[in-house]
């Protein structure tokens, strides 16, 4: 069960660590220890055998990380880029998967609300009544995409770079990042 304190605690995180309380953040902090709850999990701890799968790009992202410990650092948080307020909580040992999803994002209903008062509903309301919850099977998981050091490397036969987990393509034969194969980010300035 969530406390209204705890609920008070990791939001002073999320607010600490994203630099402001916004409406993401306060929708996150909540999600993020929901799923934690349902998945048995702690608070204010790393679980070595947590990969959460993050739906959106967008402020709550940041409330996921700083309550589930996550990191896409340590490769245990994996940005989908879906744009949806969803996120998967995996337990890589008993192969457990539960999708938690913003349920107010999925209505068609608009609620209008300060953010104050949006603060304050994510306090007081259960959040069984915040979010829907699927159990959800995960697809399985590259070696080389699983947490951990790198698994892989090998250099490019374009730019020289090397390029680690499995994250360059086949030519012709021969190891290319992406960015030189495909259209890069970036442009080079002579």
């Amino acid at each position: 069960m969530i406390t209204k304190e705890a609920y008070e605690e990791q939001l002073a995180k999320a607010k600490e660590f994203h630099g402001e309380v916004c409406g993401g953040i306060a929708i996150g902090t909540k999600l993020a220890m929901y799923g934690m709850d349902l998945m048995g999990m702690e608070l204010n701890t790393r679980h070595k055998n947590l990969i959460v799968f993050v739906e959106i790009d967008r402020c709550m992202a940041d409330a996921v990380q700083s309550v589930t410990k996550c990191s896409m650092g340590k490769r245990s948080l994996k940005q989908m880029y879906y744009g949806k307020f969803g996120v998967t909580f995996y337990n890589m040992d008993t192969k457990e998967a539960i999708r938690v999803s913003d349920a107010d994002a999925n209505s068609k209903e608009d609620i209008c609300e300060t953010k104050a008062e949006m603060i304050q509903r994510f306090m007081d309301t259960p959040a069984e009544e915040l979010f829907n919850v699927e159990k959800v099977k995960i697809r399985p998981i590259p070696d080389a995409q699983i947490p951990g050091s790198a698994h892989t490397s090998t250099f490019c036969s374009v730019c020289g770079e090397k390029v680690t987990d499995d994250r360059h393509l086949v030519r012709g034969g021969r190891p290319i990042c992406k960015s030189c194969a495909e259209e890069s980010y970036y442009e080079l300035i002579d």
